[in-house]
């Protein structure tokens, strides 16, 4: 499969000055034109705009102006999108980027209650490097990315400390597949490369990007997979309801010979 992907002059940044000179380099539109133009609605821009994903439009007194750029940029993500990818899959292969947001209270809270209430629980996530104590016995989030979506589990009615001890029971047995994956696959790679890769253990600047890539790709590699797969065990398990309450009704209709029974002993009486 091939697939287009916009050039570097097309990532989104701060929109160029447009001038009130006529000619096509300066051509402006207003919100309204844009969305006709490129066949979009109004709505959509704006949510594009809003993740990141186009840059802001000028603005010349109350009135927002787009420029060129913003139409070549709708028109990569509109063919991105005809060729089956997501805005979070649009994202990365446009190189957008969001600022890593700082870390809430109540993250800090359930960290420090936890180190007080449950060690053991904080020493097993300390292994995996998730967590880690300071000398003031403070606990910090040192990858608060994989923290934060177990605290969330909260408002789908699931506890905090047995959310984060799902959390540790992953990365327990995910530990011993990713000791067999990554060699393997930085073999794989090493292969793929015209230079070999020297040492994975004493990696010099170049290797030590080269293991960050490969981290990366392991990553979304398996985010894939686990929401193709939480996508279809939902779907599974939405089919198993509609069955079951199916069954139930079809059991609950009485048979012929029921029928057939109930009005004999009807005629019995």
């Amino acid at each position: 499969m091939t697939v287009t992907v916009p050039q570097l002059g097309d990532r989104a940044g701060p929109a160029p000055a447009t001038t009130r000179s006529v000619g096509p380099a300066t051509t402006r539109y207003t919100i309204d034109s844009l969305a006709r133009l490129v066949g979009m609605s109004p709505r959509n821009i704006r949510a594009h705009q809003a993740r990141g994903l186009l840059a802001p439009p000028t603005r010349s007194g109350r009135t927002a102006y787009y420029g060129p750029g913003h139409v070549r940029r709708l028109e990569s993500i509109k063919s991105l999108q005809r060729q089956g990818f997501n805005l979070v899959a649009i994202e990365a292969m446009l190189g957008v980027r969001h600022p890593a947001a700082p870390a809430a209270e109540p993250l800090t809270a359930a960290l420090n209650r936890l180190a007080a209430e449950h060690p053991a629980l904080l020493h097993s996530l300390a292994r995996h490097g998730v967590l880690t104590r300071a000398e003031d016995g403070s606990v910090t989030a040192i990858r608060p990315r994989a923290v934060q979506p177990a605290l969330d589990l909260h408002q789908a009615g699931v506890p905090v400390l047995a959310a984060l001890r799902l959390l540790g029971e992953l990365l327990d047995r995910l530990r011993p597949v990713t000791d067999e994956l990554v060699p393997a696959a930085g073999s794989r790679l090493s292969q793929l490369r015209r230079t070999s890769v020297t040492s994975w253990q004493q990696p010099d600047h170049e290797t030590a990007a080269l293991a960050q890539s490969l981290a990366r790709l392991l990553s979304e590699a398996f985010r894939v997979v686990a929401e193709n797969s939480c996508t279809a065990t939902g779907a599974d398990t939405a089919t198993g309801a509609d069955t079951a309450s199916t069954n139930g009704a079809v059991n609950a209709v009485p048979t012929g010979a029921d029928t057939a029974s109930s009005d004999g002993a009807g005629r019995d009486r």
